[in-house]
């Protein structure tokens, strides 16, 4: 049979305003429509009309397309445009439709037969002869190879889809529900008795009954199996207010009120939300899929016979005034359109889109992808590896952790990246990058402008790009290419590789070996302490070695040169008119080749910047670091470390392995990164976090931060007013101690009494 187009508008009166368009539940509602719904607050986004009453539904694994069994059709329903995108006729009315985990097969039961679908183009593949018998309820493998349909409600047959036909009918009395899990070929069937509600598990390959769980009366109605496999949710049975929750494992049932049933559960596809269908009272009943708690009641006016949750991307979409847009959970696409929108993400994969306007975009927890698009906008990311892009204006943009891909665009943009190795391009403008974050940044690259970067820690890749720039490296050991312009780069206290190029620059190299190029230009260049290899290129340069053993090239032009350190130095003037000056104590001492003119003077001290507080770095193995009563910048390297910061406001980070990071007094920054790490922020005001790894974090006495990130956390407030954040982790436990502190937690985590303010 070929499909046809239902030829019937959608009713466009009974959509909201533009402000909605997030992720919906396609509901059967037993009229001439089907229903969608917005997952967040239950009211009916559309309704889309059928050729006759709806019974049940599928969607395709994309989350793009839905299937309406009505009357004697199978209509599919494009879920972002709203409307009715195909037909197939089948030679009877419907009673029930199931499809593959992906949509690409479907079967639709109706009297004495089985019709097997295509999904994408509904073309009839074929039919099951079933007997005289009335087929009810239906599922089908995730693989789209099995089926198990429920006969008069006395038998089950199993079905192979692939070979079309019967492989077995079992006699089972009562069967009400049915349901595939993520994987397998194993479905599991509720059966009602007088006595008790069963969950019987049948081998569809096998025909067979391998197992049966049991639980007292209530439930009995619909079943959906949890994306881990690892429980089942049955509806209550008709006039029944009972929702059960089957461990598959254990048999260990869990027993929730919710509305009057028959009821039908659906679960989003990231297993975080339930959705019951309280058929008795019209309404849907929200369960969290963590903990199974009742979360709130939706009241859609409409009578739920069957439903689904739209996987894939949410879609919403503003308008052209300013507007607060939040996502789901799951993976969303939010379009801000015109005015000065905020958009929130969530925990899933997000697509935000500011639009025209100075909008505000907060990926929250996931890869992200962020673009502000015109306007002065406001990026935030969070954990995860994500893109982030801010388009014409002047724009802010924040990282967060992880591996992040930050571009301005057009504008004179401010850019962090945050934690992580990450790429981040200022775009045309005149852009601040400062990287306040610890990571080895791949690209840290102004663009075209009078750009200011600043890598901070870490070992980095800069690029000024053309314009008039100003770079600093760090402590790390950077590459700096300068691009062209009067630029001004201060290396820092690592071995860096500079590149002046193009302009008359200022380079100074601070401590450490470094190699240092001026290119093209009249150059000042200052190696600092270290034994420095320095190129003056073409111009007439001023080249200051410092402290050290340093090999000098002065090249083409009439250059300045000073050695009078104390050290030995080798120089190679090169071409044109050059002036060396020397110790007056010792003029021999430096190696001098192809210079015109040399002149003593008294020795002349280094010039590097004094560093901001000591750097105390590990080895590659196990270290125990003790820092001063003053600032310290730690950093254990690999190794399981044990870092005492003592006294002063001090940066204290274990990087990888398994550490014990001690703050000590003062305000520290304390980071146990990769490894099973125990944090002791001790007394002051400070800022912890566990990162990876199974971490346990003690605040200690003071006003205390602390952020678990990832795996499962154990983590301690104590005293003192405490912010403590374990969202998006693993199961994390949480005490807080004395203070008025606030927890940020996930369903599942543990939070002890002494927490003042929950949110979950």
């Amino acid at each position: 049979m070929r499909p046809r187009l239902l030829a019937l508008p959608l009713l466009a009166g009974l959509l909201l305003p533009a402000a909605a368009d997030a992720r919906v539940l396609l509901v059967a509602t037993g009229d001439g429509s089907a229903a969608l719904t917005d997952v967040n607050s239950g009211n009916v986004v559309a309704r889309v009309p059928m050729p006759g009453r709806s019974r049940a539904v599928a969607v395709s694994g994309d989350g793009v397309r839905g299937f309406v069994a009505a009357g004697q059709s199978v209509v599919a329903v494009d879920l972002n445009g709203r409307a009715a995108a195909g037909n197939a006729t089948l030679a009877g009315a419907t009673t029930a439709l199931a499809a593959d985990a992906n949509g690409a097969r479907l079967v639709a039961a109706r009297p004495q037969a089985l019709d097997v679908l295509d999904g994408p183009s509904l073309g009839v593949q074929g039919s099951i002869p079933l007997g005289r018998s009335k087929p009810g309820v239906l599922a089908v493998s995730a693989d789209g190879s099995r089926a198990l349909v429920v006969l008069d409600r006395r038998r089950v047959a199993t079905v192979d889809l692939v070979g079309r036909r019967i492989l077995k009918r079992i006699a089972l009395s009562g069967a009400a529900g049915a349901a595939f899990p993520p994987s397998g070929s194993t479905a599991w069937v509720v059966r009602v008795t007088k006595k008790e509600t069963q969950l019987v598990a049948v081998d569809a390959g096998a025909g067979r009954i391998v197992r049966r769980l049991k639980t007292k009366p209530g439930p009995g109605g619909s079943v959906a199996i949890m994306p881990d496999g690892r429980r089942a949710v049955v509806g209550p049975a008709k006039g029944s207010r009972v929702t059960a929750v089957f461990e598959l494992a254990t048999g260990k049932v869990t027993r929730v009120a919710t509305g009057r049933g028959p009821g039908h559960p659906a679960v989003s596809a990231d297993g975080v939300r339930v959705y019951v269908g309280d058929e008795g009272d019209r309404t849907v009943s929200v369960l969290s899929g963590l903990s199974f708690r009742k979360l709130r009641t939706q009241r859609p006016g409409v009578r739920p016979l069957s439903l689904v949750v739209q996987p894939g991307v949410g879609l919403q979409t503003g308008t052209d005034a300013g507007e607060r847009l939040t996502g789901t959970r799951g993976a969303d696409r939010i379009l801000g359109l015109g005015g000065d929108d905020t958009i929130t993400g969530g925990r899933g994969n997000d697509q935000l889109l500011g639009g025209l306007g100075n909008d505000t975009l907060d990926g929250g927890i996931a890869n992200d992808l962020l673009d502000g698009e015109e306007g002065d906008d406001r990026l935030f990311a969070q954990a995860g590896d994500d893109k982030l892009t801010g388009g014409p204006g002047n724009d802010y943009a924040n990282g967060g952790t992880g591996n992040d891909q930050v571009d301005g665009g057009e504008g004179d943009d401010s850019l962090d990246g945050g934690d992580g190795d990450d790429v981040v391009r200022g775009g045309e403008g005149n852009d601040k990058l400062d990287e306040q974050g610890l990571g080895n940044d791949e690209l840290l690259d102004g663009g075209p402008g009078n750009d200011y970067i600043d890598g901070h820690r870490g070992t980095d890749n800069i690029e000024g790009g053309e314009g008039d720039d100003t770079l600093f490296g760090g402590p790390g050991g950077e590459r700096i290419d300068a691009g062209p312009g009067n630029d001004t780069v201060d290396g820092g206290t690592g071995g860096d590789l500079v590149f002046g190029r193009a302009g008359n620059d200022t380079i100074a190299g601070d401590a450490n070996r470094d190699t240092l190029y001026g290119s093209e230009g009249e150059d000042t260049i200052d190696g600092g302490s270290g034994d420095d290899r320095i190129n003056g290129g073409e111009g007439a340069d001023v080249i200051i070695a410092g402290p050290g053993e340093d090999v000098i090239t002065g090249d083409k032009g009439n250059d300045e040169i000073r050695v009078a350190d104390g050290d030995h130095d080798t120089v190679n003037c090169g071409f044109g008119k050059d002036t060396v000056y020397v110790e007056n104590d010792a003029p021999n001492r430096d190696t001098l080749r192809g210079c015109e003119k040399v002149v003593p003077v008294p020795p002349e001290p280094s010039n590097d910047a004094p560093p901001t507080g000591n750097t105390i770095s590990g080895t590659v193995g196990p270290d125990m670091l003790i820092g001063t009563e003053g600032i310290d910048n730690m950093f254990g390297n690999d190794g399981n470390d044990v870092l005492y910061g003592n006294g002063g406001d001090d940066y204290v980070d274990g990087e990888d392995d398994d550490d014990e990071l001690h703050g000590g007094p003062g305000n520290d920054s304390m980071h146990g990164r990769g490894g099973n790490d125990v944090v002791l922020g001790n007394e002051g005001d400070d800022y912890i976090t566990g990162d990876r790894g199974n971490d346990v974090i003690n605040g200690g006495p003071g006003n205390d931060n602390i952020t678990g990130n990832l795996d499962d956390d154990t983590i301690a407030g104590d005293e003192g007013d405490d912010r403590i954040q374990v969202v998006g982790g693993g199961f994390d436990r949480v005490s807080c101690g004395d203070g008025n502190d606030i927890v940020f937690a996930d369903a599942t985590d543990e939070v002890a009494a002494d927490c003042e303010d929950v949110r979950r």
